[in-house]
């Protein structure tokens, strides 16, 4: 891993292309708005529903990522003007203060001589990497991944310890005898971009062709994805959601925790799935689906 180092409040700013207000300042760490401290950088939602909290941290010198427009009266204080404050204290902290996995393969992990990966990519211990596998650029594997057989992942993806990428789904139908028997899954998996794939979950392989999830995309923990699914890009998957064979997410959509959505069925873009629903029906565009039997909340009633 590679440590942080200090950093100043204009580096910041301009590594967000944002307006900077205030003296440039030393910034060597981060705390909550709660708990400001000199030096700090910190968020600040809303003003003028923690005015106290905002001003108190301004006071001791933490540095404040606040929205667009804010009125403040503080002197010698420095804030970063930002669109979405959260967001963007994200994206600085990424850049500036987390720690940085250090290129190259573990080891302890195993790869499989027809795999290829990225020399910027990050492999770690007891990862296991298969056959015609592609890791990109500035990928991180953690520890005890299995990436199988003819998966792709893109460019600065995360895969969180104990995730499996391309194992067979549950393809099964039946001989000439009647016994169950297994239909190969031969298609392998596609990441995009810049997606995550969180702890313990599953990501299975397409049938023929892949099973596929788009740029951006992140993928909480605990989380099931079928064979030949679908994911669009930018979309949310939270934790213990299940997404069974055939499945479509469209761009932007959301998928609520402990959400199950069946066999073959659509989620559109820009949709909302919520906690615990079961979706035995297809989601239009931008449509909110609670329940189980899920159905559709109507925009008045939202």
């Amino acid at each position: 891993m590679t440590l942080p180092v200090a950093t100043t409040s204009m580096t910041i700013a301009a590594g967000l292309r944002a307006a900077h207000q205030g003296p440039d300042r030393r910034v060597d760490g981060i705390s909550p708005l709660s708990e400001p401290r000199d030096g700090a950088l910190t968020f600040c939602v809303d003003p003028t529903s923690a005015t106290d909290a905002l001003v108190a941290a301004l006071k001791v010198g933490a540095v404040v990522l606040v929205p667009l427009n804010s009125t403040l009266d503080v002197d010698g204080a420095t804030v970063i003007e930002v669109e979405h404050p959260r967001g963007a204290f994200a994206v600085a902290v990424r850049e500036h203060f987390a720690p940085r996995a250090t290129p190259g393969v573990h080891p302890t992990a195993i790869v499989d001589q027809a795999a290829t990966i990225a020399e910027s990519a990050s492999i770690g211990p007891f990862s296991v990497i298969g056959a015609r596998a592609i890791v990109g650029e500035g990928t991180v594997l953690r520890a005890h991944v299995v990436v199988g057989d003819d998966v792709t992942i893109g460019r600065g993806c995360l895969i969180k310890s104990h995730a499996v990428l391309g194992e067979e789904g549950l393809g099964i139908d039946q001989d000439a005898a009647g016994d169950p028997v297994r239909i190969p899954h031969l298609g392998g998996v596609v990441l995009g971009d810049q997606v995550e794939i969180g702890s313990f979950s599953t990501v299975c392989a397409g049938t023929i062709t892949p099973t596929m999830i788009g740029a951006h995309t992140k993928v909480d923990d605990h989380v099931h994805v079928a064979h030949n699914v679908r994911i669009g890009e930018r979309a949310i998957i939270v934790g213990n959601a299940e997404l069974a064979g055939s499945v479509r997410v469209g761009d932007r959509s959301w998928i609520g925790p402990n959400a199950s959505v069946l066999n073959g069925v659509a989620v559109g873009a820009d949709a909302m799935v919520g906690i615990g629903a079961v979706v035995t029906r297809d989601v239009a565009d931008g449509e909110t689906w609670f329940g189980n039997p899920a159905r559709r909340v109507p925009r008045e009633a939202q």
